[in-house]
């Protein structure tokens, strides 16, 4: 059987549900049971083309979604045996097309900014191009792809993949300013009227600061540790002990401890709540635990100091009470009841939040009184990680790509 056979066949499985719950579950909208009819028809450029309308980075999607949460895990096919490989087919069909590129039809002369070339800046850049618009990216780092190229583990993502992206770009005349901070080495203040539109996509760059005593301790953020251009397998190796917790159990916790597995460390995850209602997924948990690490749960972080020649971590118990109001459980202390873990050093994984740097000396201001995409200058709009209440990857693209429609509606 070719390559291609197994496509279709794959494809071939979807029953073209009249209610298209995969379609409905999927943050972007792409309509998979047309993309696969158009697969089992063999009409391989077509349902490229489809899937472009909605999601202008599959390879990216169809490899680091969380499909099992989204539209696999809404498959209907899921009641009586194994989903229909969504996030593979996705990825599988845009690899047939790698040099597609759709040129606009014509100019319009207008001149839009990206700041920030995460996946909501790719995305946003590429549609705006797509539209007829003349537009220039800024990216501090030296590649485009946000955390995904300077944090998500080799492991579970090839960086060269983004090579893809950065020939598109070339095809559509986008021009890359890299190694460039706005807020540092150029001012926004200076740009706002240099171009018609601007979009701001940094992305999530600071942790949030810790909240527990830890004495005069030294603590760590995974968000800086996985910085694999700023810290190698060596350097982790050497700064860190062998007994290692971290805590929070979302992806960039997932991401640190199966690093850390993989240096030979004793990896102790501690988390408040528990698994069913943590922001990584099953999957990516089932894997963390099946490579040796362990997972604490109902337990939160209260103080981590010295004993003699021993580092403690002091915890609470916690239990979950039901709230109605939320899909997520109120958290509760249980009185009298506590728990301690000896551990070399702590890592703390929870949560990122955006700095204010690119505003600075500008007067934007961003907030939710501007809209959820807006800010008070009207030629001025954000997007990504910064705004959106999940912090996947689909959608940071979706607002990248609705905000271009909307500036695109706005002649």
């Amino acid at each position: 059987m070719s390559f291609t056979e197994q496509l279709i066949k794959e494809a071939s499985r979807c029953l073209n549900c009249p209610t298209k719950p995969c379609m409905m579950a999927c943050p972007a909208r792409n309509p998979i049971p047309e993309f696969m009819q158009k697969i089992k028809a063999g009409a391989l450029s077509e349902a490229d083309d489809l899937w472009h309308k909605t999601s202008n980075l599959p390879e990216l999607c169809g490899l680091l979604c969380p499909q099992e949460t989204l539209c696999e895990g809404s498959c209907t096919l899921n009641r009586i045996g194994k989903p229909l490989k969504i996030g593979y087919l996705e990825t599988e069909i845009a690899k047939l097309f790698p040099g597609k590129v759709r040129y606009p039809e014509i100019k319009n002369g207008r001149m839009h900014l990206v700041i920030g070339l995460g996946p909501a800046g790719m995305a946003n850049a590429m549609r705006m191009a797509e539209l007829g618009y003349d537009v220039t990216a800024i990216e501090a780092d030296r590649q485009m792809g946000g955390a995904i190229y300077h944090s998500v583990p080799d492991f579970r993502f090839d960086d060269h993949e983004l090579a893809i992206y950065e020939q598109r770009f070339d095809r559509l005349g986008i021009t890359v300013n890299y190694h460039t901070t706005v807020g540092r080495d150029v001012l926004l203040a200076d740009l706002i009227d240099l171009y018609d539109s601007i979009f701001i996509a940094h992305g999530l760059d600071i942790p949030v600061p810790v909240e527990i005593e830890h004495d005069d301790l030294v603590v760590y953020y995974a968000i800086d540790l996985l910085q694999k251009r700023k810290y190698s397998a060596e350097h982790l190796q050497k700064i860190l002990g062998h007994k290692v917790g971290i805590i929070g159990l979302g992806f960039v916790a997932i991401d640190m401890a199966r690093t850390l597995i993989r240096l030979g460390k004793d990896v102790e995850i501690i988390y408040r709540r528990v698994m069913a209602e943590a922001p990584a997924s099953m999957k990516e948990i089932e894997a963390a635990k099946a490579e040796g690490v362990k997972i604490n749960e109902l337990y939160g972080p209260v103080r981590f100091f010295k004993q003699e020649t021993a580092k403690i971590l002091d915890c609470e118990r916690t239990c979950l009470i039901h709230d109605s109001s939320s899909s997520r459980s109120r958290i509760a202390v249980v009185p009298g009841e506590a728990g301690q873990f000896e551990l070399d050093d702590l890592i703390f994984a929870t949560g990122q939040m955006s700095s204010d740097l690119v505003l600075k000396g500008s007067g934007v201001r961003i907030g939710a009184d501007c809209g959820g995409c807006g800010t008070n200058n009207a030629k001025i709009f954000v997007g990504g990680d910064r705004v959106n209440r999940d912090k996947r990857i689909v959608d940071a693209m979706v607002s990248g790509i609705r905000v271009a429609d909307l500036i695109a509606s706005r002649k």
